[in-house]
């Protein structure tokens, strides 16, 4: 049999690819030694301690219940890093920046790669006032991740703060690279102008802020100083009631929208209650309060707000005997009368819901609600001028609201066919609040009905100008596009 001859380069190549296998093989074996010893390490290394509160005894019963429940599952599941993320957002959600930071230090112990962790580290130190030390790990996690679009977020508000004007808006130019759509990229821009006194940069930065998010009140507040100092006056006046009772939070992340849910002081879910129900949501804000009034019975505050809630439910008849169990363990609880009033209305009971409203006003006579309640139960009972009376002496104890002179002018038109007194109602209403849409579109829609076909025009003009898209302007805006009334 004839042989295959091999040359010698032939040869040598083969050696060498035999010596690249064992190499490669070689090198595979390192690796997975060293995964298994870090495995190993990883396993027989004692997790982090569990930071818990030095004096439990102090917190609320709801929150000491819920921190307790935290802790167990931690103990249950030493070394799974979720219960941890869940026990420290739960000490940061309530207030506990102390315990806070040594659970999200214990975090990043377990997660070192997660940039959410090292963020909240920060954020808790900044909080427990360690404001170096925040701008240091800030500043480290933008560098360790580039498109980290909240590290961003938080370390440009963290240099505004301290006044690094310039480098806090080279951190917010990263963060409108990152995140486009994110409406405080473009605030905190258009923030640094202002404090370089660029006020003309200031509105090009903030005008888009507020396209990206019409809600944006900090950045509607900030547009209106810019356009202020920009001599754009009435624009200013706009933009500065639009952000009116301004809060600011900061981006929203992965794990901060995790955080209502751990929230278990009394205030905080009042305050998550009533924007479910300023969002439509009655029956969250009905499950929010039940819970809370079984870790605090006799909370006035408490019974008061799942009254109300369950009223605003549809559910009046749940909400009576919770509402009187707070009036008889406070006889002198202004709101409480207020809002039993509003629950006999619900009701169809109208002779006890002004007998109740008599009740708050004796009881707080400078309580704009007790009026406004009061108002309620006499138009209930078709007493109309006398329900105007009681809106003005409401006015009267607030004398910037908008929506009390709306309401009279409401009555005196509808009800009493006083379509020029309205008028003045409607236009004190716009002219003490310029932003405020409803006065806007009851002037459009009067005029328009009186003939006024001007004045209803800028009326409707003035609208669009604070929502353009609300669904009422449309709707006022197509009723004026019919020809007016003879």
């Amino acid at each position: 049999m004839r042989g295959v001859a091999i040359t010698n380069d032939q040869a040598a190549m083969n050696a060498s690819h035999q010596r690249r296998k064992w190499v490669a093989w070689l090198a595979a074996g390192v690796v997975l030694v060293a995964v298994a010893a870090l495995a190993l390490r990883a396993w027989f290394t004692p997790p982090p301690e569990v930071s818990v509160p030095p004096d439990p005894a102090r917190l609320e019963p709801q929150l000491r219940a819920y921190v307790a429940d935290q802790i167990r599952a931690v103990l249950a599941a030493p070394r799974d890093p979720q219960p941890r993320i869940a026990l420290a957002l739960t000490y940061a959600a309530n207030g506990l920046w102390t315990e806070a930071k040594g659970a999200f230090q214990d975090v990043v112990r377990m997660l070192p790669r997660e940039p959410l962790a090292q963020m909240y580290y920060a954020v808790a130190c900044q909080e427990l006032g360690e404001k170096d030390e925040a701008l240091r790990r800030f500043r480290q996690l933008t560098a360790e991740y580039p498109r980290f679009a909240p590290g961003f977020s938080r370390l440009g508000e963290t240099l505004l703060a301290g006044g690094a004007v310039t480098e806090a808006a080279k951190a917010f130019q990263r963060l409108t690279e990152l995140a486009p759509q994110e409406w405080r990229g473009y605030a905190g821009l258009g923030d640094a102008c202002l404090r370089q006194g660029d006020a003309t940069n200031a509105v090009k930065w903030l005008e888009q802020a507020v396209r990206a998010d019409p809600s944006a009140k900090p950045a509607h507040f900030l547009l209106g100083q810019a356009c202020q100092r920009a001599g754009r006056t009435a624009e200013a006046e706009r933009e500065l009631r639009l952000g009116l009772d301004t809060q600011h939070y900061p981006m929203p992340d992965a794990w901060s929208v995790q955080a209502p849910q751990h929230m278990k002081r009394i205030q905080d879910q009042v305050d998550m209650a009533h924007e479910y129900i300023v969002a439509g949501h009655p029956a969250k804000a009905v499950a929010i309060l039940e819970t809370a009034l079984r870790f605090n019975t006799n909370s006035v505050s408490l019974l008061n707000n799942l009254g109300f809630a369950y009223n605003q439910a549809g559910l009046p008849q749940k909400a009576l005997p919770v509402v009187q169990h707070a009036v008889q363990l406070d006889p002198h609880h202004i709101p409480g009368f207020t809002l039993l009033s509003t629950v006999y209305l619900a009701l169809g009971r109208n002779n006890e819901a002004l007998t109740n409203a008599d009740r708050a006003v004796e009881l707080g006579p400078g309580t704009v609600q007790a009026h406004l309640a009061r108002a309620n139960a006499l138009l209930a009972q078709e007493r109309d001028a006398e329900a105007v009376a009681a809106l003005e002496k409401a006015s009267a104890c607030d004398p910037r609201n908008a929506q009390i002179h709306t309401d009279m002018g409401d009555i005196l038109f509808q009800n009493l066919n006083r379509s020029d007194a309205a008028l003045e109602e409607y236009e004190k209403a716009a002219t003490m609040d310029p932003a405020f849409l409803p006065a806007r579109l009851r002037l459009a829609e009067l005029h328009w009905q009186l003939g006024h076909t001007n004045q209803a025009v800028a009326a409707l003009q003035a609208a669009e100008q604070i929502a353009p898209q609300d669904p009422r302007v449309t709707a006022v805006r197509q009723h004026l596009a019919a020809p007016p009334p003879r």
